[in-house]
């Protein structure tokens, strides 16, 4: 009896172990390579997708966890600048005003203080004037760019806070801007 059920086990192992194997679907030349590479690019893709997340999740996070002050001091919004005597935007003073308005669109919550300043030549009361202008301008176009105007406060302070103390071109074209200022966020 007990050589009839170890016979029994092995012809049911053996036709377990025996069974055919399913054969592979054979892929056309080719095809193979095809369906790797789309593989291959839609894990870039999603790669690259989740690293620009990652990154601008750093960016809100770091922009978040920084004081008014800290960020005042990065100077994100650099100075624009403006020709002798004129409130006119040149077209590189442009370019920069669209990447500022890039990054308030990026940065909602953020209001700006756009101070107008000039050199020291004029008198005080026409370089206020002027600095209101300047500032003003500034205003208009970040409004056209498609940031809300409540964002947007203008001061004028002429030439009383210099950027660059000097009596010559170079110092004067420094201080013919308008800065901006971080007033919340």
């Amino acid at each position: 009896m007990k050589k009839g059920i170890l016979v029994l086990m092995f012809i049911i192992l053996g036709t377990i172990g025996c069974q055919k194997k399913p054969e592979p679907v054979p892929v056309k030349k080719g095809k193979k390579n095809e369906v790797q590479k789309q593989n291959k690019n839609n894990s870039l893709e999603t790669t690259e997708i989740n690293n620009e997340t990652i990154k601008q999740a750093e960016k809100k996070d770091d922009f978040s966890s920084k004081s008014i002050d800290q960020l005042n001091n990065e100077n994100i919004l650099e100075d624009v600048y403006f020709e002798f005597d004129k409130a006119r935007l040149t077209p590189k003073t442009r370019e920069v005003l669209r990447k500022h308005a890039q990054w308030l669109k990026e940065h909602p919550t953020v209001k700006i203080l756009v101070e107008g300043h000039c050199d020291e030549r004029g008198t005080e009361q026409y370089n206020l004037a002027l600095g209101d202008r300047r500032a003003h301008a500034v205003k208009r176009y970040l409004v056209s760019l498609g940031i809300s105007p409540d964002r947007i406060k203008t001061i004028s302070y002429g030439e009383m806070f210099p950027k660059v103390k000097g009596h010559n071109e170079w110092a004067w074209a420094q201080n013919r801007r308008c800065h901006f200022v971080i007033i919340e966020k």
